[in-house]
């Protein structure tokens, strides 16, 4: 068992791990502070970082186009519905690589099946890695948009976070600072590892919350918060306080610069007092545990990760609390794991450390797990043609050309296939219909004969139970009745009196006839009641025979207008299962869509591909010896082929496939009617310094 700090309980090997929180912890960090020419050599870097990882017009045009096809295919699907974006990319506080979060807004939604919906239109449309997270607290649906490379989130009825992001957006407006220092905390984290709530450290969210909560205190925004008109909104039976006063200003407002805010950031929050102490940009200013109610719950971080049992217990709760400003119930860590909590405070206290050494800002964002973000931002679409020759390219394109082929055969099959089974199931579905009233009459017939026959069994029940208590048919016992009624009644002859046992007998034996004569009774009007149901029962089968035959004569008159059904069994279990095979038939489709889709992708790709290298090698158009060519600034542009990002490439795929022929021809004004005379000249791709004399 390796040596525990007396301190922290933490092992060499956690120590190591979180060195400079022990540190910290241990009283041994010594955290110096930076003069202000070593803070003022941070901007330059600072602001190299935001210019790389804000969102330029290319990105918002992607996510402009996005939006509006999924308006189109996924939220039109859905009445009276609205898809709004949300988020860090809304408010401007979004790092280039950041999520898209759009919130499909529904009345009355069952949301679990809306997004299993979403989800099946996605994969339809060929996007890629979908997730359905039915059973998160706000349901939510992720993918990949491949034509963009956007990574999207979509919920359903996210109703707070619109106003969430509407506050964060305004907080951006006051000063450009929010929105500068913001990029470099989420650049930070980002790449620290130390900004991904799935694996317990905190979001993208409740680091501007911070961001902003520290400009606040270091009076460069106004608490927009405070006012005193307040606005209430009720969402789902809960009142909220979305209060936004965009008219609050600052008198003496801070003018440092972003290298002394990134500092004081970090050493703010490295040295905060986490145990006593909660983030409240609602407030203005930190609250007391006290005076929010939020107890630091044991166990601790330390505890769970000084654990040595196989299955330690869950962290207690506000530990690192961050309070939501419209939510005051919600605490933004409670995504936060034990081991996350314990990473994210290390990372404050090294970024800290760091700052105060005058080490890079390079250094202090220096990727934890490069293999994580590796593909997050693609910054070549082309990267894996540039080493293959031209004839290669062509190749892999005949290949994928032959491949969209052979699938959309597939999709033709499937669908065929598909609405072969939607008429085979409507056309059995049609003489279901048609012969629906002698159905119910056949239905109702065979209900019938089942309770006649529990009644017919009922009642042959109770007769024989009857006949085997008494012996004597009915018409003895009246006979006997009689007899010893008139023994009873006759007059007395005084030299033959009976005993008086005697007559104690004769009237004992006359009182249990008049019972077995009540009896006899019932048992004949049960055997009537029996006599009456059996018949009426065999006139009912005649009846069902009837129907069944009239009901297979309209059924064989209809299935010989119907040639599709032709020695079919027509039933609805029959029914039913060309419905699940159409279910069966769609789901294949969208795979294989899905998989038209990408090839597709692939196909526009290389072909971009050729038409860059070809204009690469043989000028800026295939017939001219033009290498270069002007933008509408006047600069010169050279036909490189260089990198190119997926948002350059973006305008470029939406026009792929697009054949020349297939546009209209443009109507010539009068003012250019005189270029005419010059003939087929114009400024037409691939036509460009061509000269063809009108004949």
């Amino acid at each position: 068992m390796s040596k525990r700090c007396d301190i922290t309980g933490l092992s060499e090997e956690d120590a190591n791990l979180f060195n400079n929180l022990h540190a910290y912890l241990t009283n041994k960090l010594e955290l110096k502070t930076p003069e202000q020419d070593s803070i003022a050599s941070y901007v330059k870097p600072l602001e190299n970082t935001i210019s790389r990882n804000r969102i330029n017009k290319g990105d918002e045009k992607r996510k402009e186009n996005l939006l509006k096809h999924l308006q189109k295919s996924v939220a039109s699907k859905f009445q009276n519905s609205t898809l709004s974006p949300f988020g860090s990319a809304e408010s401007g506080l979004s790092l280039k690589s950041g999520d898209f979060d759009l919130c499909l807004q529904i009345p009355d939604a069952n949301q679990k099946k809306i997004i299993k919906r979403i989800g099946g239109m996605l994969r339809g449309q060929g996007m890629e890695s979908v997730q359905i997270l039915s059973r998160a607290k706000v349901p939510i649906v992720k993918f990949i948009d491949p034509r963009s490379g956007l990574n999207v989130d979509i919920s359903i009825n996210n109703t707070l976070a619109l106003y969430n992001t509407k506050l964060l957006a305004q907080y951006a407006k006051v000063d450009k600072r929010v929105r500068e220092i913001a990029l470099c905390v989420k650049y930070w984290a980002l790449h620290r590892n130390i900004s991904d709530p799935p694996n317990g450290t905190l979001s993208s969210y409740a680091w501007s919350i911070l961001v902003i909560n520290h400009l606040i205190q270091e009076n460069v925004i106004p608490n927009l918060q405070e006012s005193d008109d307040r606005t209430i909104v009720e969402i789902d039976k809960r009142e909220y306080d979305i209060t936004i006063n965009e008219d609050s200003k600052l008198e003496n407002k801070s003018d440092k610069s972003i290298g002394d805010l990134m500092y004081s950031f970090f050493q703010n929050y490295a040295t905060f007092d986490w145990s006593n102490q909660i983030v409240s940009i609602r407030n203005g200013t930190t609250l007391s545990r006290d005076q929010k109610g939020w107890m630091n719950e044991e166990p601790t971080a330390l505890d769970v990760v000084n654990s040595e049992k196989e299955k330690p217990l869950r962290m207690g709760e506000h530990h690192l609390s961050i309070e939501d400003p419209f939510d005051v119930e919600h605490d933004l860590c409670r995504v936060v794991r034990a081991v996350g909590e314990l990473r994210i405070r290390d990372e404050l206290l090294r970024a800290a450390k760091l700052f105060g050494e005058g080490v890079t800002w390079k250094e202090i964002c220096e990727t934890v797990d490069p293999d994580r973000l590796k593909d997050m931002e693609p910054e070549d679409l082309f990267h894996d043609l540039r080493n293959k020759s031209d004839q290669d390219v062509k190749g892999m394109l005949e290949k994928t050309k032959a491949e969209i082929s052979a699938v959309e055969k597939r999709v033709d099959a499937l669908e065929s296939e598909r609405q072969s089974a939607i008429r085979m199931a409507k056309a059995m579905r049609g003489v279901i219909d048609e012969t629906s009233d002698l159905r119910k009459e056949h239905k109702s017939i065979i209900i019938g004969l089942k309770e006649r026959n529990k009644n017919i069994d009922s009642v042959k029940v109770q007769r024989d139970q009857i006949n085997s208590n008494i012996i004597l048919p009915i018409h003895m016992i009246e006979d006997e009745l009689a007899k010893v009624y008139s023994r009873l009644t006759e007059e007395i002859d005084i030299h033959r009196v009976p005993s008086l046992e005697r007559e104690k007998v004769q009237f004992s034996w006359f009182i249990e006839l008049q019972a077995m004569h009540g009896k006899a009774r019932e048992a004949s009007e049960l055997h009537q009641r029996f006599i009456n149901l059996v018949k009426e029962q065999k006139s009912e089968i005649k009846k069902l025979k009837l129907f069944e035959t009239k009901h297979d004569e309209a059924t064989a008159k209809l299935l010989d207008q119907e040639p599709l059904l032709k020695d079919k069994n027509i039933n609805t279990n029959e029914v039913r299962s060309y419905d699940k095979r159409v279910q069966n038939i769609q789901r294949a489709l969208r795979e294989r869509r899905g998989e038209m889709h990408k090839l597709r992708r692939e196909s526009g790709r290389l072909e971009a591909w050729i038409r860059k290298k070809s204009r690469g090698n043989d000028g800026a158009r295939k017939g001219g010896s033009r290498k270069n060519f002007k933008s509408r600034s006047g600069k010169q542009k050279e036909q490189s082929s260089g990198p190119m990002t997926l948002g350059d490439i973006s305008g470029l795929l939406s026009g792929l496939g697009t054949d020349s022929k297939s546009k209209k021809d443009k109507k010539i004004s009068s003012k250019k009617a005189g270029m005419r005379k010059l003939g087929n000249l114009g400024a037409h791709r691939g036509n460009r310094s061509h000269y063809k004399k009108k004949e």
